[in-house]
């Protein structure tokens, strides 16, 4: 049962177009051609720039089918459907040539397959959109609807086996005919589903979202609505637009189908036959594309299709029946597997022990030190914490998996527990048990209604063998010098008998709906390990000002950090692209033991006289010229550059400040009255005061003068000229210029080579102090220098030091010249309680030490330019990177719209930010328009991090631009 061939698409010219459209339409305007495999289809726009599309049906299309559409559309009318436009006779399609001309308004938006995110708000949306959509076509009604579509599941196991032989892979085939036969074999359920007009097409290609990726602005596409099951809507729907592509594919399924069915409930029936169908979807497309292929075989485009189909077919096929089935009739309320509610045993695995809990989630003290990356150290620490070699695990505990991994999301929760216990310990049957399965140390025994695993015993019994229960089971096996744990068995219970010893934090809602704490083998029942992450989200919206905004639309629960990395509560594991504070690495040991050395000494405030803050103060002015050998201590970058203010407005006697449009330098109330970064000052353009005198950002992407520009650091220059005219013609004078090296929150952006020091000159001309703001650049970070003023070649007068000079720990500092601090302290004292304290300098003290053993600068250098180089390849090759900003290991990449207008893409940078996440990888937005990425991570950031931030991004890129 195969479709009747059609003919060629047609192929009308622009000029025959707009004949028929001003004609019968009475409608003008710009034609751009859109793909069509069969028909022929134009985007117009008018000239009032209302848009439209033209359909021109293949000559082969029968009228019953477009009047089905057509009346399909016209009984929906809702925001998001196409609206079918009458021609100027009332007519819904015209007859011309031979062909079924029609016209649609255009509807705005970006397809869902070119979204990498998909947060909840658009799941939700999705699922809500889809589940009206039902319930209105079920009440839709059309003598043409029982036509034969292949897309219409009822045909696909028939299509299947007459498809079958256009395989080359003979696996492939076998796999493929068998979902169809499986299907087959449910008949006694199939006969239970309810039929409706279904879309039959609710694909990531034809859901239609708004700029943001949030909510469904239209759906488009009715070529393939048809009378089928009502359940192969949902079934197409969570396959195409839901797990394909998506890194936690049945957790977002989850989602939708529970939204779904809220408002187009599912029967229990249709709910047990859920995942068959999506694999019958799955299966039917793979077989078109094989077919196309026998019939054309040098079609890349239908092959390149053919392996990505594929792919996504035989993914599914990795996935437990029982498992997703379980939690897709959960999310329809509904229950796979009868609950044991309080599930006991006779028999003791072991005769009662003073067993003792220990802790093996993310925030034990089993990790601490590094011993997340450390195997030896971890087998140690979990040694340490067993009472006469004996211990037990919590199910459902959370862990962090010491191997090197690179993938999305890791298998972390454990589904079973550990049981730590002497070597050669006898382990007793619970119960009466049968040997089913031996797969290298796991043992799979079959007990009534439940499998029961355990990994770690030594026994005599082979498949099929029965052990009575009491009897010996077996002993515990010495463990290998490679073991991360000392002597244990991990013991399991399993309705399904094929599940995993861990999974990831996604699927674990559907795999408790399957195994069973199993700790009362041995008279103990688990500490329950909640999901904290959107409790504490709960909690910090109730009892933190909204204000203080935090990264992601659904952030991670962060309990542990270690060099480049940070850890949630469920153990998955991100590389850490943004932290320029924790500079030389989280959870340094040196840090650690300084910081722990001096609190058992001595922490006091800075009026009493202590060694540490001055062997700091002349350990860190050896880092700069000689005339800059006065140290202030304060806490914060904020504090510093407020500080800086007042030495340079004492100094001068005048208020005026000029800064670069654009930079943030403080949350204070003076450093917020002259910063002008929108990001971090939303109204900064609005409440510019009298005294602040921003100068045009040096950007030669984005801003006034671009990068061929001849002589573009004197033309950005001059503008520098001009703001110290103005502020004298009003009868004062310049205080200060304070600029970052680098402008870190423009987004690492570099000026023009010379530019500083001709403002530098100008200011210093005119009477005014130079401020380098070096809280987000220094200490190595420029890698070619210590400090970015360096870098750009020019003497500052003051410099203000944060961030990273604690490696996260609060301190800062602002450094200047002994005529400046001598002016101020002619009028003034300075004193801050816990600024400079014995705690902080020690610690600062040792990020020194550290910069210089581990030749971090050296690393900034050489990663940075590295992870530069390959960052700039992406200008090329995708419309939506316009600029590689930065330097060394301070990097930012410029999200544009359009390459040639630049017009900068928040949405897009926060929807890659987003997937970046979702793909173990902290980078952010920043900037005015919160459209670059930055990239500012710990030195102690490799090649290797490079390489692999790199090539997700430029994964994310591509689906963005399929």
């Amino acid at each position: 049962m195969e479709n009747e061939s059609k003919s060629i698409s047609p192929s009308f010219s622009i000029e025959e177009a707009g004949f028929v459209l001003k004609t019968f339409w009475n409608i003008e305007g710009s034609f751009k051609p859109l793909d069509s495999y069969l028909d022929q289809n134009f985007l117009i726009k008018d000239s009032e720039g209302k848009k439209y599309v033209l359909k021109i049906a293949n000559i082969d299309t029968a009228e019953d089918e477009l009047d089905l559409q057509n009346k399909a559309l016209l009984f929906l009318q809702a925001k998001q459907i196409p609206k079918l436009v009458l021609s100027l006779g009332g007519q819904e399609m015209i007859n011309h040539l031979s062909h079924w001309w029609r016209v649609l308004e255009f509807i705005e938006g970006k397809m869902l397959s070119g979204v990498p995110f998909h947060s909840d708000v658009l799941l939700k949306n999705i699922a809500e959109f889809s589940a009206h959509l039902s319930a209105q076509l079920s009440q839709f009604s059309h003598k043409a609807a029982e036509r034969y579509i292949q897309w219409d599941l009822q045909q696909a196991t028939g299509l299947i086996k007459g498809w079958n032989n256009y395989f080359e892979d003979s696996l492939l085939k076998e796999q493929i005919l068998q979902v169809a036969l499986n299907f087959e074999a449910k008949g006694n359920d199939i006969q239970y589903l309810r039929k409706s007009i279904v879309h039959g097409d609710l694909t990531r290609y034809n859901i239609l979202l708004d700029d943001d990726g949030k909510d469904v602005t239209g759906i488009i596409d009715f070529g393939d609505i048809c009378s089928s099951w009502s359940l192969s809507e949902v079934a197409v729907l969570l396959l195409e637009s839901i797990i394909t592509g998506s890194k936690t594919p049945f957790s977002d399924a989850y989602e939708v189908l529970k939204s779904y069915h809220h408002i187009f409930p599912i029967t229990e029936k249709e709910a047990r036959l859920l995942f068959d169908l999506i694999k019958l979807r799955s299966a039917i497309i793979v077989s078109a594309c094989a077919r196309q292929l026998h019939m054309d075989p040098q079609n890349l485009y239908v092959r390149k299709q053919f392996e990505i189909d594929s792919k996504v077919f035989q993914n599914l096929l990795k996935y437990d029946e029982n498992f997703v089935t379980a939690l897709l009739m959960d999310a329809c309320e509904y229950t796979f597997f009868k609950t044991e509610a309080d599930r006991k045993t006779a028999s003791l695995l072991i005769e009662p022990n003073d067993f003792q809990a220990i802790d093996i989630s993310p925030t034990s003290a089993i990790y601490d030190d590094g011993a997340c990356k450390n195997p030896k150290l971890f087998f140690s620490n979990i040694q340490h914490q067993l009472h006469q070699h004996t211990g037990y695990t919590a199910y459902l505990s959370p862990t962090i998996s010491l191997a090197e991994n690179r993938e999305t999301e890791q298998a972390t929760i454990a589904l079973g527990s550990y049981v730590f216990l002497p070597e050669n310990t006898v382990v007793k049957a619970p119960s009466k048990l049968t040997l089913i399965a031996q797969q290298g140390s796991k043992s799979t025994f079959l007990a009534d209604d439940i499998y029961f695993h355990i990994d770690g015993i030594e026994h005599h019994f082979k498949i099929n063998d029965s052990v009575l229960e009491g009897a010996e089971l077996g002993k515990v096996k010495p463990v290998s010098a490679e073991s991360l744990f000392p002597p244990h068995v991990f013991i399991q219970l399993d309705k399904s008998g094929k599940a995993p010893m861990f999974c990831t934090p996604s699927e674990k809602k559907g795999w408790q709906l399957i195994c069973e704490d199993p700790l009362f083998l041995i008279g103990k029942t688990s500490e329950k390990f909640q999901e904290t992450g959107n409790n504490l989200l709960a909690k910090r919206e109730t009892f933190i000002q909204q204000a203080q905004e935090y990264y992601y639309q659904k952030p991670m629960n962060l309990v542990r950090g270690w060099k480049q990395h940070l850890y949630d509560d469920n153990g998955q594991v991100y590389l850490d692209a943004v932290n320029n504070v924790t500079h030389i690495g989280h959870s340094h040991p040196k840090v650690t033991e300084a910081a722990v050395s001096q609190l058992k000494k001595l922490n006091t405030n800075a009026r009493f006289l202590y060694k540490e803050n001055i062997a700091y103060a002349e350990k860190l002015l050896s880092f700069f010229p000689p005339s800059l050998q006065v140290i202030f201590f304060t806490c914060t970058g904020s504090e510093a550059n407020d500080l800086a203010l007042r030495l340079a407005r004492c100094y001068t006697g005048e208020q005026d400040v000029i800064v670069i449009d654009g930079e943030y330098h403080g949350n204070t109330t003076a450093v917020d009255e002259i910063s002008t970064c929108l990001m971090d000052n939303p109204t900064a353009s609005k409440s510019k005061r009298s005294f602040t005198h921003p100068l045009i950002q040096p950007n030669t992407f984005r801003g006034k003068y671009q990068e061929n520009t001849a002589d573009v650091a004197q033309l950005y220059a001059n503008d520098v000229t001009e703001k110290i005219n103005d502020i004298k013609s009003q009868g004062r004078n310049v205080a200060a210029f304070i600029s970052e090296s680098l402008l870190g929150s423009g987004g690492g952006v570099e000026m023009p080579k010379t530019y500083l020091q001709k403002v530098y000159q100008a200011v210093k001309n005119a009477g005014g102090v130079c401020i380098a703001d070096e809280v987000q650049i220094g200490f190595g970070r420029m890698g070619t220098h210590f400090w970015g003023f360096e870098k750009e070649g020019v003497l500052p007068d003051i410099v203000t030091l944060g961030k990273p000079m604690g490696n996260g720990y609060p301190i800062s500092a602002v450094v200047t010249t002994k005529e400046i601090a001598d002016a101020y302290r002619k009028k003034y004292t300075y004193f801050n309680t816990y600024s400079g304290n014995a705690v902080a300098c020690q610690i600062a003290s040792t990020v020194l030490d550290v910069i210089q053993e581990e030749k971090l600068q050296e690393n900034a250098l050489q990663t940075g330019e590295y992870l530069k180089n390959k960052l700039k390849k992406l200008i090329t090759a995708y419309e939506a990177v316009g600029a590689v900003y930065g330097h060394a290991m301070y990097l930012g990449v410029d999200i544009v719209k359009d390459k040639k207008t630049r017009e900068p893409d928040r949405y897009k940078a926060l929807l890659i930010c987003e997937a970046m996440k979702q793909n173990g990888i902290i980078i952010y937005p920043t900037g005015d328009y919160y459209n670059i990425l930055k990239i500012k991570p710990p030195l102690c950031f490799s090649e290797q991090d490079a390489d692999f931030l790199v090539e997700k991004l430029t994964a994310i890129l591509s689906v963005m631009e399929n």
